[in-house]
């Protein structure tokens, strides 16, 4: 046929089906069979049938747009809290509610990254009650809300409350996502962590033990696009504020009772994982190295020291050569290789508090002092991991009978303090 009568044709049946969607809106009907066959006779003869044909057909959006006499540009069914990129990122006007959740998203990040918890809570408590309402419950920006607010809550050390947020985040984006997936895991890791943390916190430390794992991750924060584009970053202001939190201090045993089973969950947690992350990354993926020095803090506080030394030891080569290939590798970013040697410097800091546990001081001196230059090199010289270190640097030097370095070391730490105290306020 002529194409001026194929065009014709074809805006035809396209218009008709249309119709017909829009009469049978809410109702179980199918358009006629003749309809149908002639539409589908239409779209072949125009070379627009099967897979090839439906990329022509969108192709035309801006002739089918001019036909109807409105403007060229493409409709598009865009999700702004999904996509990543596309033409209709730059025009898409989200509806008030999706628009109110992305800024609830911005602002608590920014108010957990200022330490501001209570603030950061009840933003994060209105986004979850927004994306709830909005997407329901079974989406991923529900998921990323629900974890969030577990987050502020876990800074403000209401435990109980963040675990059950945990909990409920967990099983959300295992409706919605599926179990094999890195948001999945990452929430499954931050509940893990929780219940290690709880757990330590309710049993006595070994005399003397107040050293620290501090952050392995610095990041907790979960989501698809801006649930969590728009809070990452934001998740390590403060202490508890990240993927890995503050271990407790130099435990012999995982004990028994509620203590033992929580510490078993926090372990079968990051197995899985860990499992999850090395079928979608790959065995040497930073993220897989992190599970690896997360789950060595569990089987540290159940005891286990020989495994998880192995798994310290591990988890800093893969780091190690993680960081080392980006530096040399053109084009990668400073934030990344930054992100790497705080990462690694998280898995030596609790790398030399086994060797202290296990009396192998002179290694535990060793890694501390590597840990802390690289957290003042890729944080800051008054970061909560970057005191945690000092701290265990001056805790090491007192088990030592050195109290003179132990001394200064303390001192350093007090004007570490005091510096970020004052850049804080100038800020």
């Amino acid at each position: 046929a002529p194409a001026a009568s194929l065009s014709s044709s074809l805006l035809g049946h396209s218009m008709a089906m249309r119709r017909f969607s829009r009469l049978s809106r809410g109702f179980a009907l199918r358009p006629p069979p003749s309809t149908v066959a002639a539409h589908s006779t239409v779209m072949a003869a125009a070379g627009l049938g099967g897979a090839v044909g439906r990329r022509r057909w969108r192709s035309a959006a801006p002739l089918r747009c001019w036909s109807r006499g409105k403007s060229a540009e493409p409709y598009s069914r865009y999700d702004p809290l999904h996509a990543k990129h596309g033409p209709a990122a730059e025009t898409y006007v989200p509806p008030a509610t999706e628009a109110r959740i992305r800024s609830l998203q911005q602002q608590i990040g920014k108010a957990h990254a200022a330490g501001k918890y209570d603030e950061a809570r009840l933003a994060a408590a209105e986004c979850r009650e927004l994306a709830l309402s909005h997407f329901g419950p079974d989406h991923p920006v529900s998921a990323s809300a629900v974890n969030n607010l577990a987050l502020v809550h876990r800074s403000l050390g209401e435990r109980e409350r963040a675990t059950a947020l945990y909990r409920e985040a967990l099983v959300l984006y295992r409706r919605s996502v599926g179990a094999e997936h890195q948001s999945t895991a990452t929430v499954a890791s931050n509940l893990a962590l929780l219940l290690r943390d709880s757990s330590v916190a309710t049993q006595p430390a070994a005399e003397g033990a107040t050293e620290e794992d501090g952050e392995l991750g610095g990041r907790g924060w979960t989501g698809e696009s801006s649930a969590d584009g728009a809070t990452r970053g934001g998740g390590g202001g403060g202490r508890g504020g990240g993927e890995d939190g503050v271990a407790g201090g130099g435990l012999a045993n995982g004990g028994g009772g509620a203590a033992g089973d929580a510490l078993q969950e926090a372990r079968s947690l990051l197995e899985g994982a860990i499992l999850t992350r090395r079928r979608l990354m790959g065995e040497t993926h930073p993220e897989v190295s992190l599970g690896m020095a997360q789950l060595a803090t569990v089987l540290r506080a159940q005891g286990d020291l020989g495994a998880a030394s192995d798994l310290l030891e591990r988890a800093t080569e893969q780091l190690d050569a993680s960081r080392f290939a980006a530096e040399a590798q053109a084009g990668e970013g400073a934030k990344v290789t930054a992100r790497l040697g705080a990462l690694l410097a998280g898995a030596l800091n609790s790398l030399g508090l086994l060797r202290k546990q296990q009396g192998r001081f002179a290694e535990a001196q060793s890694l501390y002092t590597r840990a802390s230059s690289l957290y003042d090199t890729c944080t800051s010289t008054s970061s909560p991991d970057a005191v945690v270190c000092r701290h265990n640097l001056a805790e090491l030097a007192l088990a030592a009978g050195d109290e003179t370095r132990a001394r200064a070391i303390q001192l350093d730490i007090v004007r570490r303090v005091e510096a970020g105290t004052e850049r804080s306020a100038a800020d």
